[in-house]
């Protein structure tokens, strides 16, 4: 075991078991942004980097677990993987959940690649520049890589891609914020179904901003009909936390439930129910092909308390 992760909870994509087919940090960009720190190998070279039957026999032991997506993400690029058309098309005929594919969009280019990513239902590609310095800025490419290049690849694609394609825009102060019209121009162009606007609310790989939640606003008037994707405000509201505390002291739920007891979007359900499990007062098992969560044994008394 160990190629698949999860699952997590994700507020694009729900519950998503995740996929790596790669050695930790191998990439062909070293984004200034990345929550993994700097990237370890920069390489743009396709290669073997974990064995396939043994991914493909770990997903068959998965199949059963309760998740949204099957997402093909982890610690680095996974177009980089030469395994990656295979295991997704394998993946399609074990697993009911649609597959994902998170990718930066720079192996898109290549008409291979492109058919490798178009066996998925669901793709999360990037594009945080429309401009080659802005490229070399943010997202630090490998050698040979251009911004233009990706722009039509992500043009290519989705002339061949019948599928979803959501795309992520990560816009950072001070480096790609002052060409969002060019990077706005350039998303439209590639004909995505969902644009995706994101900032720097987790850990930098180097010390860079994010933009206030105003600005990301703005942004909108600049991106009309995009989505804002960032968590600016990291907590629980406590009338919502006491309520979702008393309600798993009672009994155990599934994030749907948790849902339809709260009257809460299943976008916040998520988010509140990765704060409370990271803060060690819920947990989840797995019960009868359902994923449960429930409060920890002693949070009730002490709530009591306080």
């Amino acid at each position: 075991m160990g190629y698949l992760f999860g699952p997590v909870l994700s507020r694009r994509l729900g519950l998503s078991m995740g996929v790596d087919l790669l050695k930790y940090k191998t990439c062909n960009l070293d984004c200034v942004y990345c929550e993994l720190g700097r990237t370890a190998c920069l390489t743009s070279c396709r290669d073997r980097f974990v064995p396939r039957q043994k991914v493909i026999k770990e997903i068959e032991l998965k199949r059963a677990e309760p998740f949204d997506h099957l997402t093909f993400a982890g610690s680095g690029e996974p177009t980089l993987s030469i395994d990656l058309g295979e295991i997704v098309a394998q993946a399609k005929k074990i697993v009911d959940s649609p597959v994902a594919v998170i990718t930066n969009s720079t192996l898109l280019s290549s008409p291979s690649v492109r058919k490798e990513v178009s066996a998925a239902d669901v793709v999360l590609p990037s594009l945080d520049a429309a401009g080659e310095n802005a490229f070399r800025d943010i997202n630090r490419p490998a050698s040979g890589l251009k911004a233009a290049d990706m722009i039509a690849g992500l043009k290519d694609f989705r002339k061949e891609f019948s599928g979803e394609i959501w795309l992520e825009v990560m816009l950072v102060r001070g480096i790609n914020d002052k060409e969002a019209e060019a990077i706005a121009r350039a998303a439209e162009s590639t004909e995505p179904d969902r644009i995706q606007l994101n900032t720097v609310v987790r850990t930098p790989a180097e010390p860079v901003e994010p933009l206030s939640e105003e600005e990301m606003r703005r942004m909108l008037e600049i991106f009309p009909g995009a989505e804002l994707i960032p968590d600016w405000d990291w907590s629980v509201p406590k009338r919502v936390r006491d309520r979702l505390m008393q309600l798993l002291n009672s009994r155990e739920c599934t994030l749907e439930e948790i849902s339809l007891d709260q009257d809460l979007e299943t976008g916040d359900v998520i988010k509140y129910c990765k704060i409370l499990e990271k803060d060690g007062l819920i947990a989840r098992r797995l019960l009868g092909g359902k994923l449960l969560f429930h409060a920890v044994d002693g949070f009730a008394d002490d709530a009591s308390r306080e």
